[in-house]
């Protein structure tokens, strides 16, 4: 019964950014408390695992990463809190002169005679504690990919506060958004491919003829004036990719932002019970690898929607064989990502679709 309580206590103080008073020098109740309040509970499978992970942090005025596997006793100061962070939640602790261990990867804390300052809260709520620890969010990317998933969290925020709607229509409008943002990059992209593909056209059948006819120093060279003649280098095939490299930070920022957002944490839409995990429609009575063990909707939703834009794609600056050996590309592409994102929060699996989707509009629309 006690231990109820203590357990009804702490959810609590998850969702409130007050104290939180327990025996944190209680290895057993302290890694308790990170295991059940701090790291998520729910199994990922596949590249997803990543979301099942802790973190722990040394914060003042910088953020230092702690290694569990090392054995080395840290010392606080009383300008430093010691951060144990999950997926949505963190555990914040400061306590001058308390020591920090870990033993077998279990945390040990012992206070030394310091009176702790605990708190238990949600990552959005860290800068109500004290802006430094704010630092912490999306700490494990590189900076200006951190920054850039900060101002995507408080774009989604913005949608749904201005716009009074619920977070799943807040993700589309947000994917909505991003097209825009991304869209003169998208179209120059698009350009650059075409431009390949027409280049390839003409260029083909010369090299052919230049390695059928010719080898060694003589083959190069000729290899090197059919280029110049036509105006390009022999690198112009890298244009498109340059231009979609672009767009890659802003991916990796939304995807981090829309996988470790806890205002997703037990909200429904649609068919989904939570945003924030699978939208799991059967549990499976076994375990497929990187897929899991359930049965989740929306991936195939995602890989029909996948299917219908590489079926619609057009390239009239390539021939049929061009165009065939890009489609093909597209469709192993689909089932990639497929397996990819099958295991991951359903908000992230539909925000992938949704921009597919927009992605068949543009191609329709929009012609270069």
């Amino acid at each position: 019964m006690i231990k109820k309580f203590i357990f009804l206590l702490l959810l609590v103080f998850v969702t409130q950014p007050n104290a939180l008073v327990f025996d944190i020098e209680n290895e057993k109740t302290l890694n308790n408390t990170i295991n059940h309040q701090i790291k998520d509970t729910f199994v990922f499978s596949g590249l997803a695992v990543y979301l099942n992970q802790l973190s722990y942090y040394v914060v003042d005025n910088t953020v230092k990463q702690i290694d569990p596997t090392n054995t080395e006793v840290i010392t606080l100061n009383q300008n430093q809190w010691l951060a144990i962070v999950g997926r949505f939640n963190v555990l914040a602790i400061q306590a001058n002169q308390a020591s920090v261990s870990f033993v077998g990867e279990k945390l040990t804390l012992k206070l030394n005679g310091a009176r702790p300052i605990t708190h238990l809260l949600q990552k959005n709520q860290l800068d109500t504690i004290n802006p430094e620890l704010d630092q912490i969010r999306y700490q494990h990317l590189w900076y200006p990919f951190a920054q850039l998933a900060k101002l995507s969290e408080t774009t989604m925020v913005f949608i749904k506060q201005a716009l009074s709607t619920n977070w799943g229509v807040a993700i589309l409008l947000f994917a909505v958004v991003v097209k825009l943002l991304l869209l003169p990059i998208s179209i120059l992209t698009v350009k650059y491919q075409r431009k390949v593909s027409e280049v390839s056209t003409k260029l083909e059948p010369i090299l052919k003829k230049i390695k059928a006819t010719h080898d060694g120093e003589e083959a190069h060279i000729r290899l090197m004036q059919a280029h110049k003649h036509l105006g390009v280098s022999p690198f112009y095939t890298l244009k498109p990719l340059m231009s979609t490299l672009i767009q890659i930070p802003v991916l990796i920022a939304v995807f981090n932002a829309l996988g470790e957002m806890p205002q997703f944490n037990g909200v429904p839409f649609l068919w989904f019970n939570d945003l924030a995990y699978p939208d799991n429609l059967v549990n499976l009575p076994f375990t497929i690898p990187l897929l899991g063990d359930s049965l989740n909707l929306m991936p195939f939703l995602m890989l029909i929607v996948t299917v219908i834009s590489t079926i619609l794609f057009t390239n009239s600056k390539a021939t049929n064989l061009e165009v065939t050996k890009q489609k093909r590309n597209l469709y192993l592409m689909g089932v990639v990502f497929f397996v990819l994102f099958y295991p991951f929060p359903s908000a992230m699996v539909m925000y992938w679709m949704f921009a597919t989707l927009l992605q068949i509009i543009q191609q329709r629309f929009i012609r270069i």
